[in-house]
């Protein structure tokens, strides 16, 4: 598999390895026919794939001349390189599926349905993993800001100033109150 393509899976464990998709989310149409030897060509040149191109060309505002070349859309053929072959729209690909063997477009197509029954999610669970995601972003961009070890030292001590105000322990209090005039970074004397 090459730095360009990824592999998919929704087709049973014995056909995952044929399917290969591309950057764009193209499907490499070449790499499952020469499993079922036949012509990518013999597809492609039927009238009624012919048309369902110019539809799906249409109606993407898609370029009709970059098709059938290394610039096509739906269609993309390479000659040579990391990634040869010819390249599939997934609606030209489907069909695609269903001209080598029925079986395998169905499979497609209900394996797709389960796997995005499965990946849905609580909008609140996808909105709490992304905020997540953030924060953990953000703590390692402030990890190399040098006084951001200072501000969580600070803030675990006026954790704990907080929690013995709650308890409200007059002799701790004092305590802490001589400690505080003495911390200077909360009381704005640190050096920078």
């Amino acid at each position: 598999m090459t730095k360009d393509s990824n592999s998919l899976v929704l087709l049973p464990a014995e056909r995952k390895n044929i399917l290969q998709t591309n950057d764009d989310g193209l499907f490499n149409a070449s790499s499952i026919a020469k499993e079922y030897k036949k012509d990518v060509y013999g597809y492609t040149r039927g009238q009624k794939v012919k048309e369902l191109i110019n539809a799906i060309v249409l109606e993407h505002g898609y370029e009709p001349d970059h098709e059938f070349t290394e610039r096509g859309n739906v269609v993309r053929v390479i000659s040579g390189g990391v990634a040869p072959g010819t390249w599939m729209h997934l609606d030209i690909f489907i069909k695609f599926l269903g001209w080598l063997d029925p079986k395998l477009e169905r499979d497609f197509l209900k394996n797709a349905i389960t796997a995005n029954q499965k990946t849905s999610i609580d909008p609140l669970q996808e909105e709490l993993a992304q905020l997540e995601a953030n924060a953990t972003t953000l703590r390692r961009k402030l990890s190399r800001v040098p006084f951001y070890k200072q501000l969580q030292q600070a803030e675990k001590y006026i954790s704990r100033v907080k929690k013995e105000i709650e308890k409200e322990s007059k002799a701790k209090r004092k305590q802490l109150s001589e400690g505080i005039k003495k911390e200077p970074l909360l009381i704005g004397n640190s050096k920078q």
